[in-house]
């Protein structure tokens, strides 16, 4: 059977040369970033899949005051037929859905979100630990099971 990585670390990785410091980190991460990509890889096989489509749309948003959330949407959704979705419409449309909110704290090279309300109620109450590298413009945000390139947004 195949299977997804789990686990792992979620890094903000922004091409910088040597590790960022946990200030450099901190306020470098500050601000709202939108995802332009975002991939799987299967452990068994290292085949990659791009989860939410080749363009998904989507922000994470870091707080000065320690507040962080996410929303991810696939590309290409199809809108239900009516402005209330059936349950087979509903289903669908979270298969291509991903939100999250929480606290974080950056600690050495490490990003810890605290997950307050999650769509997928496993995560509500967890710690999501994110390994941290700061370039500057362009940063990917990847995880052993997961990648996502974001960009900072204006």
């Amino acid at each position: 059977m195949r299977s997804v990585i789990s686990g792992g670390a979620f890094a903000v990785l922004v091409l910088m040369t040597g590790a960022a410091k946990a200030e450099d980190a901190a306020s470098s991460i500050v601000g709202v970033w939108k995802v332009t990509s975002f991939t799987s890889k299967v452990a068994d096989t290292g085949e990659i899949r791009r989860v939410y489509g080749s363009q998904p749309g989507g922000y994470i948003v870091y707080t000065r005051g320690g507040h962080a959330m996410l929303l991810l949407v696939g590309d290409n959704r199809k809108a239900p037929a009516a402005a209330n979705p059936t349950d087979a419409e509903r289903a669908e449309l979270f298969k291509t859905f991903a939100a999250w909110s929480g606290t974080y704290k950056v600690e050495g090279g490490k990003v810890i979100v605290h997950v307050d309300a999650s769509w997928n109620q496993s995560w509500t109450g967890t710690d999501l630990v994110r390994a941290v590298e700061i370039d500057g413009k362009t940063p990917s945000v990847p995880r052993v099971c997961w990648t996502a390139k974001i960009s900072l947004t204006p």
